[in-house]
Order: structure tokens, then C-alpha cells, then sequence
């Protein structure tokens, strides 16, 4: 009976062995999995400390970067706070630029507001030799006035939108800014061909130079305040009178002529007596108008008082003076200026002198000035005469 009990374990023993071994074969391979989990996870936790340190690397590089560009941006920021002319200011913006910024031409588009109506008054370029006030093409117009509505970059990069808008091959693409101070664009910013990486750059600088442009701008009509008469917006006779001696300095020093035009509204109390002073103060704008447009832009034209005005032509002889002053005169004669419920017609007498031949200062040369003017009223007004 042993044996038999013996002989029937020894057969199961035999049966049930190579389910054993695949057990244990399972079993084993489970724990080299495990094992193997085990080691990459260990191979894992060893390489993630060198990740980590390359991550920690790349933005340690990328933060100085963008510390330096702030840094660079403050610097030209404080520069730029010592302006008080464009000139000067777009000097620096352009050494600035130059030196720290990858781009091919930038120009400023200043805009002139009427009736909620957005227009370009003028341009300039900041981005070679011959930096200064430019023409601005269609184009560029057009893509300027777009982004001062919209207060909005726009940022032209396809080869679609540059065809389209009738830009030349070399043209890879054309950013623009607005300029925005206290809610309102002073101007744009147009940059051509710029690194599309600096852009954000370009986006931190706007502000800061439409802050600069807005308290220039302040600082200019501050200045113009100062110096011109509110009513025809001549400039004023002390400020006149300071610019002449510089004038007659550098006449001096240039060896060249320079002549003064005095001007008189004929009958201008009887105009006053009739129609009353509104309309007086509007004949006087009128007559203003007139003079500035008659003249060039070197010229200086200022309100000496009353319905007095005084003319000043830099390089210019008395001939010259003479051609101006008769040119005034016909156009001042043949102006109906319309005021209120009237119309008025009003003429001019003038009174010419000039350096070197009549006089060496300034006292010398508006005296000269005033005796040919009375020689015209005497002469029955409406009439230039030279001083003698």
C-alpha cells in the first residue's frame, strides 16, 4: 500500500512539475520586469537633475537676455527724457537703434486730427544719413492711418499681404506701432525688414517714445503760446525783435542783405467805428493770414501792436523786399474778408528799408522802415514806399 501511495505521488509529482516551472518562470519574469522598472526609474531619477539643470541653464540665458534689452531700453529711455526738440530726440532713438535693433529704415508718421478724422501731417526718417522730415508714399500712409485707428499692432510678414499692399520683393516685412499717450495716437511707429524676434522689444520701446513726442509736443506749443499773439498768431515783438538781432548778426557776419517790412491797416478805426471790434478782430486774422502766406518759411512775420506789422526777410535786398510787399498789397486789396453778417475790404500801406545800404541796426532800420510807411499813408495809402 505504501508503494502504490508512493508511485501515485511520484506520477502527480511528474504531472504537476511543468506547471511548477512555468510558475516559477512567470514569477521570475515578473521580477526582472520589476527590476527592470526599477533600474530605469533609477536611470531616470540620475538623468532628471541634468535636465533640469539644462532647463534651469536655457532660462537663466533667456532671463539675462530680456534683463540686458530692459536694461538697454531704460538706458535710451533716460536719454531720450533730455530732449526737448524732435530733432534731438530722434537723433538718439536712431543711435540707439542703430547700434542695438536689426532693421532696415524706420520712419515716425505724425497725424493731425479733424473731425475725428485721422490724416498724415508729416514724416520723418530716422534711419540714414539723411534723416529729416520726408513724403511719405500711399502705402505706407495707408498702413500708418490703419494702425492709428485701430491702436492696434499691425505686423505684415506674408508675401501675400506685402504683394497685395504693392511692396517690392526686397520688402520681407513691415511692422507698425501706434504710438499711444493718454489714450491718444500721436503717431506710428513704421519699421521695415525688422528681426521678428526683436518685435516685442520695438512693442516695449512705443510707449516710451510716444511719452517723449507728447511732452515735446507740450513743451513746443508751450513755447509757441509764449511767443506768437493768440489773435493772428504772429509772432509777438519781443520775441521779433530778439531774432532780429540775431539775424542782423549773421548778416553782418555773412556779408548779406536783410529788409524790413512795416505794415498798416489803412482806415482800421474807421473799420473798427463801423462794423464794430469782432469783426475788427477778423480782419486782423484775415490780414495775418495773408502776410504768413505771402512770405517764405524763413521769414518772420509779428504783430508790433494795434493793426501794426513788421516783416523781416533775411537775405533779401531791398528789390526783393519790394516784390514781396507789392505782392501783399494786390492780395490784401483784392481779399474780401467775410465777418459775420459782413463783408469788408481793407488795404495795406507799406514802408521798406534795408541793411547795409540804409542802416546797421535795429533802432536804425525800423526808423527807416516807419518814415517810408508814413510817406505811404501820406501818399494816399495802398501803397509800398522805400526808404531813402
Amino acid at each position: 500500500m505504501t508503494q502504490v501511495n508512493d508511485l501515485i505521488f511520484f506520477i502527480s509529482f511528474l504531472c504537476l512539475l511543468p506547471l511548477a516551472v512555468r510558475f516559477g518562470m512567470g514569477m521570475l519574469d515578473v521580477e526582472r520586469r520589476f527590476l527592470e522598472r526599477s533600474l530605469r526609474k533609477k536611470e531616470e531619477q540620475l538623468i532628471e537633475p541634468s535636465r533640469i539643470l539644462k532647463d534651469i541653464d536655457r532660462e537663466k540665458v533667456y532671463l539675462e537676455k530680456k534683463l540686458a534689452d530692459l536694461s538697454r531700453l531704460y538706458t535710451i529711455t533716460r536719454e531720450m527724457s533730455f530732449s526737448l526738440r524732435f530733432i534731438e530726440l530722434f537723433k538718439r532713438l536712431k543711435d540707439f537703434l542703430t547700434d542695438n535693433f536689426q532693421f532696415k529704415t524706420v520712419k515716425i508718421i505724425f497725424f493731425k486730427h479733424n473731425d475725428a478724422k485721422i490724416s498724415v501731417e508729416k514724416t520723418y526718417n530716422i534711419d540714414d544719413d539723411s534723416a529729416g522730415y520726408a513724403d511719405l508714399g500711399e502705402t505706407l500712409s495707408g498702413i500708418a492711418v490703419s494702425a492709428a485707428k485701430a491702436k492696434k499692432h499691425l505686423f505684415l510678414k506674408s508675401h501675400e499681404d506685402l504683394f497685395r499692399f504693392g511692396f517690392p520683393p526686397n520688402v520681407k516685412n513691415i511692422l507698425a506701432i501706434p504710438l499711444i499717450a493718454r489714450r491718444k495716437v500721436f503717431s506710428v511707429m513704421l519699421v521695415e525688414n525688422t528681426n521678428p524676434d526683436e518685435n516685442d522689444n520695438f512693442s516695449i520701446l512705443a510707449p516710451q517714445v510716444a511719452l517723449q513726442i507728447e511732452r515735446i509736443s507740450l513743451f513746443d506749443e508751450v513755447e509757441r503760446l509764449s511767443i506768437t499773439d493768440g489773435l493772428t498768431e504772429t509772432f509777438l515783438r519781443r520775441y521779433f525783435l530778439l531774432r532780429f538781432k540775431e539775424e542782423l548778426q549773421r548778416a553782418k557776419e555773412c556779408s548779406t542783405n536783410i529788409s524790413l517790412i512795416s505794415v498798416d491797416l489803412d482806415n482800421f478805426k474807421k473799420c473798427n467805428d463801423q462794423f464794430g471790434h469782432l469783426v475788427g478782430d477778423i480782419v486782423l486774422r484775415e490780414i495775418a493770414g495773408i502776410l504768413k502766406e505771402n512770405v517764405r518759411e524763413i521769414d518772420l512775420v509779428a504783430r508790433f501792436g494795434g493793426e501794426e506789422f513788421c516783416i523781416l526777410l533775411p537775405e533779401t535786398d531791398r528789390t526783393g523786399a519790394y516784390a514781396v510787399a507789392e505782392r501783399i498789397r494786390k492780395k490784401s486789396a483784392g481779399h474780401t474778408i467775410r465777418a459775420y453778417d459782413e463783408s469788408v475790404r481793407i488795404t495795406v500801406s507799406m514802408g521798406i528799408s534795408s541793411f547795409p545800404e540804409l542802416a546797421s541796426d535795429i533802432d536804425g532800420l525800423v526808423e527807416n522802415a516807419d518814415k517810408a510807411l508814413y510817406k505811404a499813408k501820406r501818399q494816399g495809402r495802398n501803397r509800398v514806399c522805400l526808404a531813402l
